[in-house]
């Protein structure tokens, strides 16, 4: 019994630094890029460099989200001398722009702590 078997010296796994990889997402994403070109011209799987074209837009999503969300409060108008404050009911208004709709949120001001409990957990 004559066999020969040929194996294929271990390869190490190659690191790419961030920078090497946002030049090449950058490439990718330019109008009329081929990313199977620009993978072979690299000598990059094709597979991997869209994995890192995704994964840089989903950090680009996740970055956009601002932390808080700036909200504009109408002047209060002035109360009448003759209406008493226990009478007066006042909400806290939070209107968030989107694409679909606003969301409107309103609150008891007398319980203002829970909303802006509600608004960190929300916010993160």
């Amino acid at each position: 019994m004559n066999e020969l078997s040929v194996t294929k010296p271990y390869q190490r796994r190659r690191r790419f630094s961030r920078e090497f990889k946002a030049q090449i997402v950058a490439q990718c994403l330019e109008p009329g890029a081929s990313v199977s070109r620009i993978s072979l011209d690299n000598g990059l799987n094709a597979n991997m460099v869209r994995r890192w074209i995704s994964e840089a837009q989903r950090a680009d999503k996740t970055s956009a989200t601002p932390g808080f969300v700036p909200v504009n409060l109408p002047a209060a108008p002035s109360a009448p001398s003759n209406q008493s404050v226990s009478d007066k009911r006042s909400t806290i208004r939070i209107e968030i722009p989107r694409a679909g709709g606003a969301v409107v949120v309103e609150w008891p001001a007398e319980q203002a702590h829970q909303c802006a409990a509600l608004l960190r957990d929300l916010l993160g």
